[in-house]
Order: C-alpha cells, then sequence, then structure tokens
C-alpha cells in the first residue's frame, strides 16, 4: 500500500484552492468593475466633448452671423445710400441678395426707421418686403431691444470684434430651425451723424439645417449629422437640443459616435472570462490598450484641430484660419500687405460635363498652382468652392501685380482629368491695406473688386481707396 504521507491533504488542498479561486474571481470581479468604470468614463468623455465642441460650434455660428452682417451694417455707405435715395439694385448688390452669394444667408430683411420693412430677398431673390410678416412676432422683440440698446448707447459687447449692438436667437423660419440675427446700420466713422432713433435695422437669417449641418459633417467630422424636431437619436447616436434664448428646445442635432468603450469591452471581455488564471496579463494589456485608446484620441484631437482650420480638400488654410491671419495684419498695422481674392470662372462647366470628382481635383491643381506661383511667407487659403484668397505680405504694388499676372498664367494652363483637358479661367479681386482699416473694410472692397471683375468677364480688378485713388499702380485686363 502506498505512504499515506504523500497523499494530497484534502483540507490543506482547499485552504488553498478556496482563497486562490475567491482571489482570482475576486481580481476577475475588479478587472471586471474596473473595465466597466473605464468603458463609462472613456464613453462619457467622447459624450462630453462632442457636445461640448457642439455647443461651441453653434456659438461660434451665432457670433459669426452678426460679424457678417456688421461687414455691411457698420458702413457709412450704407447709412448715406439708405437716407437719401432708395435704390434697390444697390441694397442687393451690398447688403441684400450679397450676403446670400457670400455668406450663405438665406433671409434678408431691411427695416426703416419706423420698423417698416422695405426690402426683403429669399435665397437668391429678392422678394416682397411684407414677408416679413412671417417672423415678425418673433423680430420685433429683438428689434426693439436692439433700438433701446443703440439709443442708451452704454451697451458692451464680449465679442471686441462687434462694433454694435445686436440680437440674436434661434427660432424656426419656413419650417427650418434657424439662427435670427438683428443689426442696426450705422455709420462706420465719425464722418456721418445718425441719431440713434433714424437708424435702419438689417435682419439675417441663417438656416440650421441645411449648409450648418454640411459643416459639421465636413469640417467637425460630426458622422451623419442631421436635424430631428424629436429628441430620438439612434442606440448610436448623440443628441443636442438647440435651445432659444428663453430656454425652450426648438429642435435636436443628432449624430452618430464611436464610443471607444464599447470597442475596448468587446475585446477585452472575452479575454478575461477566459483568461482568469492570468489576470495579471490581462491588466496590463489592459493598461496598453488604455494608453493606445489615448494615443489615439490625442492624435483624433491634434487631426480635429489640423482640420478646423484647414481645408480637407487640398490641406490649405480655411476661412477661419484666413481671417485670424488677416485680422493680426491689420492690428499690426502691416500697410504693405495686399488681400487677393480669387474666383474661378467656367468652374461650373467642368463640374456639369465631368463630374463631381473631376472638379474637386481641378481644385486640388488650382491649388498647388497657387502656392507654387505664391512668394514665401504669403497664406494661400482656400474659402469654399471655388474661392481662394491670397494674403501678400510686405509687396510693393509691382510685386502684386507680377502675382496677378503669374496667377493668371498659372490657372489658365490646361489641366488633363481622366484624359480630358479641362480649362478654366480666374478673377481676381485685389486690396491692399495701405488704407487703414478692419478686415471687414478690406475683404469688402476686395468683395466689390472681384464683383467688378467677374462682372467685366474674368481677369483683375483692384480696389479703390478711399479717396479714390487705385491701391495699385497697375491693373491686368482680362
Amino acid at each position: 500500500m502506498p505512504n499515506r504521507s504523500y497523499l494530497p491533504d484534502p483540507g490543506r488542498w482547499m485552504a488553498v484552492a478556496v482563497p486562490s479561486g475567491l482571489a482570482i474571481l475576486l481580481i476577475g470581479a475588479l478587472a471586471c468593475l474596473l473595465l466597466g468604470m473605464s468603458v463609462r468614463e472613456a464613453n462619457d468623455l467622447v459624450i462630453q466633448r462632442d457636445r461640448h465642441l457642439a455647443a461651441s460650434i453653434l456659438q461660434q455660428a451665432i457670433r459669426r452671423i452678426a460679424r457678417d452682417q456688421e461687414s455691411v451694417t457698420d458702413w457709412d455707405e450704407a447709412v448715406l445710400h439708405l437716407h437719401e435715395a432708395f435704390d434697390p439694385d444697390w441694397i442687393d448688390d451690398n447688403i441684400g441678395l450679397w450676403m446670400n452669394m457670400y455668406f450663405g444667408h438665406e433671409r434678408i430683411v431691411v427695416l426703416d426707421p419706423k420698423d417698416r420693412p422695405i426690402y426683403a430677398s429669399i435665397g437668391t431673390s429678392r422678394t416682397d418686403p411684407e414677408v416679413f410678416a412671417d417672423i415678425a412676432p418673433i423680430a420685433r422683440p429683438m428689434v426693439a431691444d436692439v433700438r433701446e440698446a443703440l439709443a442708451s448707447g452704454n451697451w458692451r459687447s464680449a465679442d471686441p470684434a462687434i462694433r454694435s449692438p445686436g440680437a440674436n436667437d434661434i427660432v424656426v423660419v419656413d419650417g427650418h430651425p434657424a439662427m435670427l440675427s438683428v443689426k442696426p446700420i450705422v455709420p462706420s466713422t465719425q464722418k456721418i451723424r445718425q441719431a440713434p432713433e433714424n437708424a435702419y435695422v438689417h435682419l439675417a437669417v441663417h438656416y440650421l439645417d441645411g449648409a450648418f449641418l454640411k459643416e459639421l459633417q465636413q469640417t467637425y467630422q460630426f458622422e451623419g449629422a442631421r436635424f430631428s424636431w424629436r429628441n430620438q437619436p439612434q442606440d448610436d447616436e448623440l443628441s443636442f437640443a438647440l435651445r432659444n434664448t428663453a430656454g425652450h428646445a426648438i429642435g435636436y442635432l443628432i449624430w452618430r459616435v464611436h464610443l471607444p468603450g464599447e470597442v475596448l469591452a468587446g475585446r477585452m471581455v472575452p479575454a478575461l472570462l477566459a483568461t482568469l488564471c492570468a489576470i495579471l496579463v490581462i491588466v496590463a494589456v489592459l493598461v496598453a490598450s488604455l494608453r493606445k485608446g489615448a494615443r489615439a484620441l490625442r492624435a483624433s484631437e491634434a487631426l480635429a484641430r489640423h482640420r478646423a482650420f484647414h481645408d480637407v480638400l487640398t490641406e490649405l488654410p480655411n476661412r477661419a484660419l484666413f481671417n485670424e491671419r488677416l485680422a493680426a495684419a491689420c492690428r499690426a498695422g502691416a500697410r504693405d500687405t495686399s488681400l487677393l481674392l480669387l474666383d474661378l470662372d467656367r468652374f461650373k462647366q467642368v463640374n456639369d460635363t465631368l463630374g463631381h470628382p473631376a472638379g474637386d481635383a481641378l481644385i486640388r491643381v488650382v491649388g498647388a498652382r497657387l502656392c507654387r506661383v505664391a512668394p514665401d511667407g504669403a497664406t494661400v487659403a482656400r474659402l469654399g468652392g471655388d474661392e481662394f484668397a491670397i494674403l501678400l505680405p510686405r509687396a510693393r504694388q509691382d510685386d502684386a501685380v507680377r502675382l496677378c499676372q503669374a496667377i493668371i498664367e498659372a490657372i489658365e494652363a490646361p489641366v488633363l482629368i481622366d484624359g480630358t483637358a479641362a480649362e478654366v479661367g480666374v478673377s481676381i479681386g485685389v486690396a491692399s491695406m495701405q488704407e487703414a482699416g478692419t478686415p471687414e473694410a478690406v475683404i469688402r472692397r476686395a468683395d466689390r473688386a472681384l464683383y467688378r471683375a467677374k462682372r467685366s468677364g474674368g481677369g483683375v480688378s483692384v480696389a479703390d481707396g478711399e479717396d479714390g485713388v487705385p491701391d495699385l499702380a497697375h491693373a491686368i485686363a482680362a
């Protein structure tokens, strides 16, 4: 018979196995709890980040529509034209349809000093001013607030770029959620005096279920961004309430979200259940996965920051970065800086005949050609669509002229796309900063020059200075 002293002692085995098993189960439970907490925390961080980002983007859009308005409402010439003679064509070109063409505002209304509508436009068409009645119940209290602030003279804005009182709200217009902004039309200099009660008022409406959604999708990577009147997101979606100034939700922005915690849990839980005996190894893998997720999140945030200031198609600076650099040049008083606004001619024909992929390819080629001909230190930006801009520092008048010639030659060279030669032209509006002014004033002068160039069939048009003398010594014929 075998010596019983060599047989395992069941009591001793149980004394080791039970505590060890309980310890492993406890460690496994703690690991699962830690994993669950990490999943929730990671998901909560992403959810909070996306919602904070959505709120920040909405606030930026509201401030931007006010700044867009001030480019035409804080203007001596607008005050003079409205008070001296009512000219609908001038209003179209400067403070009406122009706001839709340049900023994408869907509705514009102008009220006289007695708050009667004298001008209105919807989209790209002038319309009966009486359409103001649709938004009058919402707009009139805002107009009253603006007039009261203007009359008091002691209003203050948290945004130093805002130079006149205003009111804004999120409303419903024609079945669309929209931003409504109200601004008085006031002089931009001390040369013109206007009593507050004699001010005209400018109203702008920008829908939140159109171009704004595309901006969320393309610029900020809000996948599948959509608007809904009800807060009914799917399981893989987040929602953000669009609230008016009274705090009432008029609708919801909804977008798809990829929660890193779900991916993490799906990968790690089976491994934890299958390998409780190697819990320490699993913890090490978990730590490594979390570190990898943190690096991926940091990389994602860096990419988001880059995309916030660069055009996705061309990788050129976008409108936001360009506006910052233009504002910096204005603050620095860089009078030797010139601004070129460019708009491609016949680009729509390329899109219509060869398709949008060909149009995208052409835009990329144009961006590369502009970078090639632009001098060192110049900022080449894509503002959107077929619109580009170049900020040219430390440039004499002849430098700007030569650059315009080089741009025209570069852009007019045919581009071979899928075996087809595509040809486009370019119209250029040029304004220098020799006449000191705000970024909006410089852009307005360059844009008016571009408008003249487009109207004359292409080429280059040079903005006049405030005294009527051209900023540059030469202009290039179309």
